[in-house]
């Protein structure tokens, strides 16, 4: 093997490298990482060969094969790929140059490219060469080859697990990520809308979510801070990497025409050229591929309407997606996971819950029955529920309305738009909890014994000296303003008149009244309030001398179940003549009924699930294999490191087909995050008491699940096809 890979005849290394297999360095052959080095070099001798029937493929994935041996071995002997003797030598990385080159099958090298970046950055090795492959999958975005383009786009999807570790590279590594993807969205966009390939208006969906993962995996801090150019406007604030964001959303909303004005042009490639990194680099071009369907072919006449429905399709694909990025980063961007837990991004509440009119579990049609519950439609994007519902009594801490005087019933709105489904319940607040007591009548006339005491009271303030201020209500049947006149002549000295004399001497009367016109005067008002006191004690209880007293009117009820709904609308602007051209009612009939029932069964996140089996020793059968209800403690380790445990019964998240009835289990792995669900079937977590446990093992387990994963104790051939029989 020495020897055939260092052979001149580039035939000879063809043939070896042809006929290897990829598991060459990974089935533990005495002695064969001694040929590590030679592999190298004949792999990249047959990368560079110019013969079309050069096995590149074969290469590139030995290759890739090799990207984890550095850091797990450190350092191995090899035979030394320049002479033909036995000679050793140590091995100490892989040339990763090859992996980078613009030769050979590029998303092979792509993806060993991601493998070896990603060790180098779980082991923190500061390799030099982690830049210049970070440089070499972003510039791949832009690739000609639109399959090869999707490829980086997945892979550096992928590196969104290593924000942390990517941050030493430099610290603002992450940040950079995510301005290549504006400017790269920003390049690509003007060509992809009017091209009519299928590929580029995918290559630039998978940007956008791609977009979406990272400006999530950031702390809202790094996002607002300015983007650097090469140019900067000193007349201009800088702008955020937030704003560049939203700038790009904008134009795959409303079209590429939007860039031709300053105000909303994201940033060029040009803009992010920096001594790590370069937008220009120059890799090899490969083939642009070819319509599916020649324009002038038979085939292609006769599928024209099918072609012209599916290019409708994708031409609002890139605005429905935008519009869907946008959505989520304004209801979740530096907000997930809340109180609800990872697993719940959206409402799982519907209109059949706590509603009086409906005993249903489920919608059904007896809802629309109800003069509760009415269903709108707001600017063509949103669908509205509006459920006049009962208020919650005896909750502690006073429930929705936090102890605060509130009404018998609540609102309950629900919202189903691109994001998922939102529930809201608001209620009208009076005010503080004594808003709601009924007031106490107030008297206004005192009992006689209550006189009595006010009297004594009095007698008893006279006997009090001057020095405290007198009391309205203990000076009843004396003078009041001579007993405060007096006070303030004791109190205050400098406010008398005259030095000595007291405030309180009447004064004297006028020189134009004698004294008998001033007894005269005295006399008849006293005459006229006795009168008025014989008056009022003889007559005054008479019907026609006493009002009627006010009674307070109690609360009404609203005769109408949808009352404090319309309310809400109207507080909301909603029947206003402004709103009324894009604010809708809609007819509650089955229609409706399917339409509700098929928005909440979509999921508003990628979803996935994921078989794994554990494989014992000397077990070759699908019965022995479905029997385990445990493995080893290796196992174990690598099924807890692909997602936390969740409690089936109560788990409101993705399902993927596990019951909550405990047939399938009580526990099992479940990992999220704000834009993706994946739901594990652990063989070793599901019930194995009967065959009919097994049957589902295998149909929620292997047919249920497009991904399977077969851990083995030994190192063994395990075909999981053999569960299928």
């Amino acid at each position: 093997m020495h020897c055939g890979l260092m052979h001149v005849d580039q035939d000879i290394v063809n043939t070896i490298i042809k006929h290897c297999s990829p598991r060459f360095f990974s089935i533990g052959l005495p002695g064969a990482t001694m040929l590590i080095l030679d592999f190298i070099i004949a792999a990249s001798r047959v990368t560079a060969c110019s013969s079309l029937n050069a096995p590149r493929v074969e290469a590139q994935i030995l290759l890739g094969s090799l990207v984890c041996f550095p850091n797990l071995y450190e350092e191995l002997p090899a035979l030394h790929p320049t002479t033909a003797d036995v000679v050793m030598t140590k091995f100490r990385d892989v040339k990763v140059t090859v992996l980078m080159r613009g030769t050979g099958p590029r998303c092979v090298a792509l993806c060993s490219l991601c493998i070896w970046l990603c060790e180098e950055l779980v082991h923190g090795t500061q390799h030099p060469q982690i830049k210049e492959a970070l440089n070499v999958i972003c510039v791949t975005l832009k690739f000609p080859n639109k399959t090869v383009a999707l490829v980086a786009s997945d892979i550096l999807h992928l590196l969104i697990n290593y924000v942390d570790d990517l941050q030493k590279f430099p610290p603002d590594t992450p940040k950079k990520i995510v301005e290549i993807l504006i400017a790269t969205i920003t390049h690509l966009l003007p060509t992809t809308e009017s091209s009519p390939h299928e590929l580029d208006k995918r290559l630039v969906v998978s940007l956008l979510l791609c977009l979406l993962d990272w400006v999530m995996a950031l702390p809202p801090k790094t996002l607002l801070q300015p983007v650097q150019t090469l140019s900067p406007d000193k007349e201009k604030p800088d702008k955020s990497v937030l704003s560049c964001i939203y700038k790009v959303l904008h134009g795959c909303v409303y079209g590429a025409q939007n860039f031709n004005s300053p105000r909303y042009f994201p940033m060029n490639l040009s803009d992010l050229t920096s001594p790590d990194y370069d937008p220009f680099l120059l890799l090899e071009s490969l083939k642009e591929p070819e319509p599916l369907h020649s324009p002038d072919s038979e085939r292609s006449s006769k599928l024209q309407p099918v072609t012209e429905v599916r290019s409708r399709i994708q031409h609002g694909l890139i605005s429905i997606a935008a519009r869907t990025v946008i959505t989520h980063l304004v209801n979740h961007l530096g907000h997930y996971p809340m109180s609800g837990g990872p697993a719940t991004l959206t409402s799982q509440v519907c209109e059949n819950m706590d509603n009086p009119y409906s005993d249903s579990p489920d919608l059904a049609p007896e809802l629309f029955d109800g003069p509760n519950l009415q269903f709108f439609v707001l600017n063509g994007t949103t669908l509205l529920s509006c459920l006049q519902v009962r208020a919650e009594d005896g909750v502690p801490g006073g429930g929705m309305s936090a102890g605060l005087t509130t009404t018998s019933a609540c609102v309950r709105v629900i919202v189903r738009d691109i994001s998922g489904k939102h529930s809201w319940d608001s209620a009208v607040l009076y005010g503080p909890p004594h808003c709601g007591v009924p007031n106490q009548p107030l008297h206004l006339y005192k009992k006689e014994e209550e006189e009595r005491e006010d009297g004594l009271m009095a007698l008893q303030a006279k006997l009090v000296c001057r020095e405290a201020v007198p009391s309205w209500n203990s000076l009843r049947e004396e003078d009041v303003l001579d007993e405060m006149l007096q006070y303030l002549g004791y109190s205050s000295p400098e406010c008398l008149q005259r030095a000595g004399g007291p405030l309180n001497i009447p004064a004297p009367p006028p020189v134009c009244v004698s004294e008998k016109q001033e007894n005269d005067v005295i006399n008849a008002i006293l005459k006229q309030c006795a009168e008025e006191r014989d008056f009022a004690v003889h007559r005054g209880n008479g019907l026609n001398m006493r009002a009627v007293e006010q009674g307070e009117p109690g609360p009404q009820r609203p005769q109408s179940a949808f009352y404090y709904c319309r309310l809400l609308l109207n507080i909301l602007g909603m029947n206003s003549w402004e709103k009324r051209s894009n604010f809708h009612l809609l007819k509650k009939n089955e229609k409706l009924l399917r339409e509700l029932k098929n928005l909440d069964s979509r999921q508003c996140r990628e979803t996935h699930k994921i078989a794994v089996f554990y494989v014992a020793e000397g077990q070759e059968d699908k019965h022995s294999i479905l029997c385990n209800t445990r493995g080893s403690q290796a196992y174990e380790d690598f099924v807890s490191g692909l997602g936390w445990e969740v409690n089936l019964t109560s788990h409101c998240g993705f399902m993927g087909g596990l019951q909550r009835n405990k047939s399938t289990g009580l526990t099992t792995p479940y990992f999220a995050t704000s834009t993706v669900e994946v739901m594990l079937h652990v063989s070793t977590r599901m019930p194995p008491d009967s065959d009919d446990s097994l049957t589902k093992k295998v149909c929620y387990g292997v047919l249920g699940t497009a991904v399977g994963v077969c851990v083995k104790k030994v190192m063994s051939d395990c075909n999981p096809v053999m569960l299928f029989y």
